[in-house]
Formats: C-alpha cells, sequence, structure tokens
C-alpha cells in the first residue's frame, strides 16, 4: 500500500482545528462468517448493539459535524432511533453491492458541491468544501479515542491519513506454485485499519474515478493511490479489532471491559 510516513508538513488546518469534519459508517454488509442470521453490526455488545457502540466512540471527539450512516435492507426495528451521537444530525442512505460503492451512497451528500467547484479547488485539503470527511467500519467498536484524536491531528497532511498497524510477523513473498522466494522487510509494511480521513472533495474524485475504471477498492487510501496521492499512515495501538468472526466478539467485549466502555 503506498503510504506516507515522512514528516508532516505546514498545511491547512486540521478538521477539529477547522471545525469541521463528518463521519461515513458503511454498515450494509452482512457478515456471513459470523455465522449469524443478523448482520454483525447489529449484534450485541453488552446492552448496546455493534453499531451503537461503534457510534459511541465519536461522540466527544473536537468538531464533527454529522455522521451518514450507510445500511443495507436489514435494519433491526428501533435501531435507527436509538443512535445518537453527542447532538449531530445522523442522515442514513441505502448500501450498495460492494464496499466502495456504499462509500459513494454516503459521500452523495457533498457531491452537488463538489461538482460544483473549480479542479483546483477539489484539491485543496480545508478550503474547498471546507469539510473533511472519516471513513470508518461499523464493525470496529474497539477503536481508542486517543488514536482517533491522533488521525484527526494528522490530517494536516493534505492527502488525507488513516489508521494503521505495523506487521509484526515475518512476512514471505511466493511465486506461482507457493515457494518462498523473499523475505519482505516488514519495517515498510502496515495492515490498513479504519478510520481514514480525507478532505471529502479528495475522496469523492478519487472513488468516482476509481468505480468509473472498474477498479478493485478495498480502502478509501486505494482509492487515493490510483490518482498518485499518498495518504500518511498514523500506527495506531492493538484494540482495534475488526468484528469479522464469531470469536471476535468475545474478544471485542474483553477490550471494552478493560477500556471501561462495558461493565463486568
Amino acid at each position: 500500500m503506498n503510504v506516507a510516513t515522512t514528516t508532516l508538513p505546514p498545511a491547512a488546518a486540521t478538521p477539529a482545528e477547522a471545525g469541521r469534519w463528518w463521519l461515513v459508517v458503511p454498515a450494509a454488509g452482512f457478515g456471513r462468517r459470523m455465522g449469524s442470521e443478523t448482520p454483525k453490526q447489529y449484534l450485541s455488545l453488552g446492552e448496546r448493539s455493534v453499531l451503537e457502540v461503534t457510534l459511541s466512540r465519536f461522540a466527544d471527539l473536537p468538531g464533527l459535524a454529522g455522521v451518514v450512516l450507510v445500511t443495507g435492507e436489514q435494519v433491526p426495528e428501533g435501531t435507527l432511533q436509538a443512535l445518537h451521537v453527542a447532538g449531530v444530525p445522523i442522515h442514513r442512505v441505502d448500501g450498495g453491492a460492494t464496499r466502495a460503492l456504499s462509500v459513494r451512497n454516503g459521500l452523495a451528500l457533498f457531491r452537488d458541491r463538489w461538482a460544483s467547484l473549480s479542479p483546483g479547488q477539489r484539491h485543496e485539503p480545508a478550503d474547498g468544501l471546507g469539510e473533511w470527511v472519516m471513513v470508518h467500519d461499523a464493525a470496529r467498536p474497539c477503536v481508542a479515542p486517543g488514536d482517533l484524536r491522533r488521525l484527526l491531528s494528522a490530517a494536516r497532511y493534505p492527502d488525507g491519513a488513516l489508521l494503521t498497524a505495523p506487521v509484526r510477523d515475518t512476512i514471505k513473498r511466493v511465486d506461482a506454485e507457493g515457494r518462498v522466494v523473499e523475505t519482505v522487510d516488514r519495517r515498510v509494511l502496515r495492515h490498513a485499519l479504519t478510520p481514514q480521513l480525507f478532505p471529502v472533495g479528495v475522496l469523492l474524485e478519487a472513488i468516482e474515478q476509481g468505480l468509473g475504471a472498474g477498479a478493485e477498492i478495498t480502502d478509501e487510501a486505494s482509492a487515493l493511490e490510483r490518482l498518485g496521492l499518498s495518504p500518511l499512515a498514523v500506527d495506531a495501538g492493538t484494540d482495534n479489532l475488526k468484528i469479522t468472526h464469531p470469536e471476535d466478539l468475545g474478544i471485542a467485549r474483553a477490550i471494552l471491559r478493560r477500556q471501561g466502555v462495558l461493565d463486568d
């Protein structure tokens, strides 16, 4: 993944300093690997759903202007009414067949304003739309508030930033027959996590161009990489688990108890 780890250059105000950023949460997936008839984002973590806990992690961050929740058809009754994040508006939109399509749907709120800007304005990190957008997986309820604040601060970098995790294992490159041909230097490798934070106009252009070209967009940073941009990798702690398998729910509960989010 094409990420930058260099010293931050001088740039415009961060989203928190500018007082304006939006949270987009793709929550349209089903999570079949969980083996549950209920989508994983609606499973229980204590008295709240995974989605409710995830949104609560952003409640105390400065500058949050609103939330765009991208959901599928199967939304349990009462779920949306129970969601609230520090009094900011929550907009619900329909998800797409892929994560990238869901994110594009979530960005529709900004599309008309973005289209009215000149090409030069679309690449201004804190001007142009005057807003940034943070995209976060609904199934990552354990992200630490300290990591979120560091991500906001790191967004002085004009190409945006994303939370990452250093690779701890030895990584081997293999050929088509499965034979080891190289040991990769793990110091230059990172696991891509969420949230990922970008100037909204830049992200819109990257997603639109990537989808238009039929590219496989595995995360938002990969869409920007296609434009020749290099988001900043912000190494996070080890708590940022993505709930994928049934046993992950128990691990998430343990992490949240340690963080003081869930009672014993």
